[in-house]
């Protein structure tokens, strides 16, 4: 969230007439393009929040007097939180704040009953006590079901599943209670232990008694501070004890040099040895990647890496964050969303640890330009063997307009259709219209046919879900898939960290089974696979965080399959 923060970085900047003409120009070039016929293939959604029984809406708590804090609040968490095959939906909300006299803000968890929803919190035994900010799911004391971690702008809180529909607070026996302003959190098995750890981003150092509100005086414009105006805060990392307790293992794991403001969070094996590494987006300062060395620490592999800085060597202002092989090479890219006129970033995996921005190579550096995006995900909507991606947009400020000709609060949501050589296309015909300001964003199979939904939070608005209608990839292939659930026995029971590689069609992806990722939220943990047109995969490989590998050959297409180690 790069913003200037004080009187000085609020007023014109010299360059600012240069800016505006290369913004006209692109904008020429973009409707240009929009003119151009589309293709018949596609990716195809349908919004039905309100016939689902999601119809959450956010607070973000605010009063007019533009709290940083509101800016940047709301995250989604999917999760089987009862154990019965769907996936349930855990909104995260704000909460008050001085001045505030709104509805009373509260987070909610919603059951999947086959498909439609139903608002389950109060018995549920959920309760965040602070202003929410986002959420992560995971087995802490590996006894089958998932657990529920809340970020917060002050003590976090973890809610652990008692296995009969209800969670009981079990942040004080756990020892997780981070005081700080959390945003995003993830939990994965860092050591291969069998038990899950957990990382967490902290922002800035934000109060309301030192608050002092930022404004161009010679223009009389108020906005919301950013993060230049405040002191970034050190990120925390937990180790699991293997009782579902919790040691801080901060400085012991490398990661004393992670100090904020931290935004998005990921797990994700870059290097292809098995070990989970770590990458975090900095709103405005370098962001992170850390090499797990397999012996309880991590490398700072961050400027090394290439994966820090924009290409052009620019600190930018990252917000969600995802990990994934979009090109198809065995190898996990890195997608990074950040403020309008930076440009989304990608960073292509060329081995060795190392990395390219290619934003521009893969076309979606220009479609994002005059965008502030959130949330993200890599996914294949259209079911044809590559990810697709999907990307969440919306301003900090209403008056955006005023800082910047053409710019606006509420912005439209973006779809890019991968085209299966390196590049995407995006695709405005998918459905997904609704214009509002769009924050965490997660993705999974909601309705149990087989393809991929999107939910999207709104920064005080409404809730959007989004029902995959089908659609086929570029040339029309498309359509058949397979989800895969892993039962961890000497790994952890869920298998986050396993690597699934799966060969179909001419085709092979690799895909990580993690938690967290996106913005301050956490998307189905089944992995799904897109077959194209064929019958069957010819081959899947689970190599799970234990070192076993298993191996199964001509899995039929559309269905979910369970594999236990």
């Amino acid at each position: 969230m790069a913003r200037d923060s004080s009187e000085s970085l609020l007023a014109a900047d010299a360059n600012l007439a240069a800016v505006r003409r290369v913004v006209l120009v692109a904008l020429v070039v973009l409707l240009v393009l929009g003119s151009l016929p589309a293709l018949a293939e596609g990716i195809r959604f349908r919004e039905v929040s309100q016939a689902w029984g999601l119809g959450f809406r956010h607070h973000h708590g605010g009063s007019g007097q533009r709290y940083i804090l509101e800016s940047t609040a709301g995250g989604v968490v999917l999760l089987d939180y009862d154990l019965d095959g769907d996936q349930d939906v855990f909104f995260v909300d704000g909460g008050r704040l001085p001045g505030y006299t709104g509805e009373e803000p509260r987070s909610r968890l919603y059951r999947n009953d086959g498909g439609r929803f139903a608002d389950v919190t109060g018995a549920s035994g959920i309760r965040v006590a602070g202003y929410g900010v986002g959420g992560a799911a995971g087995d802490v004391d590996n006894d089958g079901d998932l657990d529920l971690f809340v970020t917060q702008f002050g003590a976090d809180q973890l809610f652990v599943n008692q296995g009969d529909g209800t969670f009981v607070d079990g942040t004080a026996r756990a020892g997780v209670a981070d005081p700080l302003w959390s945003s995003s959190a993830a939990f994965a098995d860092t050591d291969r232990d069998g038990d899950l750890d957990l990382y967490i981003t902290n922002y800035v150092d934000f109060g309301f008694a030192t608050f002092k509100p930022c404004v161009d005086s010679k223009r009389g414009i108020t906005a919301y501070c950013g993060p230049q105006a405040y002191n970034g805060l050190p990120d925390r990392f937990y180790r699991n004890k293997g009782d579902g307790t919790f040691e801080d293992a901060t400085q012991a794991a490398g990661f004393g040099g992670a100090v904020g403001p931290g935004m998005g969070v990921v797990f994700g094996d870059v290097d292809n040895d098995l070990w989970p590494d770590l990458y975090v987006s900095n709103d405005a300062k370098p962001n992170f990647l850390f090499r797990n060395l397999g012996n309880g620490t991590f490398e700072d592999i961050s400027l090394l890496s290439g994966t820090a800085l924009s290409g052009t060597g620019r600190a930018e202002a990252g917000m969600g964050v995802d990990i994934d092989d979009y090109d198809g090479d065995g190898l996990s890219d890195i997608i990074v969303t950040n403020f309008e006129l930076e440009t989304n970033a990608l960073y292509r995996n060329l081995g060795a640890g190392t990395f390219s921005d290619h934003r521009f190579v893969a076309q979606i550096a220009e479609p994002s330009l005059l965008f502030l995006a959130f949330g993200t995900d890599f996914a294949d909507f259209d079911q044809d063997g590559d990810l697709d991606l999907v990307v969440a947009n919306g301003h900090i400020n209403d008056n955006a307009h005023e800082f910047m000709e053409g710019s606006t609060y509420r912005q439209r949501n973006q779809v890019f259709e991968n085209l299966g050589n390196g590049k995407f296309r995006e695709d405005k015909a998918t459905g997904m219209d609704v214009v509002r300001v769009s924050r965490g964003l997660a993705t999974g199979d909601l309705d149990g046919d087989g393809d991929l939904e999107v939910v999207i939070v709104n920064s005080n608005d409404l809730s959007e879900v989004y029902e995959n209608t089908g659609g086929t990839g570029e040339g029309g292939e498309g359509g058949r898939w397979l989800a895969v659930e892993l039962e961890g026995a000497k790994s952890n029971r869920s298998g986050i960290g396993a690597r699934l590689e799966l060969a179909a069609g001419g085709k092979t992806r690799i895909q990580d089974v993690r938690t967290a990722s996106s913005f301050q939220s956490q998307n189905a943990l089944a992995a799904h696979f897109g077959l194209g047109a064929a019958a069957a995969a010819d081959r899947l490989t689970v190599r799970w965080p234990s070192g076993k590998v298993q191996v199964f050959v001509q899995l039929p297409a559309d269905r979910k399959v369970r594999i236990a180690e």
